[in-house]
């Protein structure tokens, strides 16, 4: 995985300001001329390949060049980063479900540390797993378990 200072070094280079068509974005599809679109504007990927090549990080870039990216950074979309603890992620999920804390969260059967962060509660990203496999990353995705805890009986 690259440092932040790598990452620095490895620069993506906006192409003069003029209009390209998507045609002439998709004629650049490899990973020797990598060409992406993002919010309108065209970025030319191909010295970002060339210093990660076979870094599997890089794939997803490799799959999208000539293709436009900008969904990729919907503000509306909830990703997990994986150093949050639950507790942050959870803390987000309440805008979407005020009961939340309310449940147990559990991964492969077992309560999760709400203090601790996921891979610090044995969750593994499969990330590189899924893409080997081919798996569509739209429809199969890792999961965590919220279990109803049911506080409302009657006694």
């Amino acid at each position: 995985m690259a440092t932040p200072s790598e990452v620095d070094r490895a620069t993506a280079t906006m192409l003069h300001s003029r209009y390209y068509s998507s045609r002439e974005v998709a004629a650049h599809n490899s990973v020797d001329d990598l060409w992406v679109s993002f919010l309108g504007k065209v970025y030319d990927l191909t010295p970002l390949a060339e210093q990660f090549t076979g870094d599997i990080l890089l794939r997803p870039v490799l799959e999208a060049a000539g293709q436009d990216i900008s969904h990729w950074f919907d503000e509306e979309r909830k990703d997990v980063c994986g150093e949050e603890a639950v507790n942050d992620i959870l803390e987000r999920y309440l805008d979407y479900n005020a009961h939340a804390a309310s449940y147990t969260w559990k991964y492969n059967g077992v309560p999760l540390r709400m203090d601790k962060t996921l891979e610090d509660n044995g969750i593994v990203d499969e990330d590189e797993l899924f893409y080997e496999l081919q798996m569509e990353p739209e429809i199969y995705r890792q999961s965590i378990l919220l279990y109803f805890n049911d506080d409302l009986t009657e006694r």
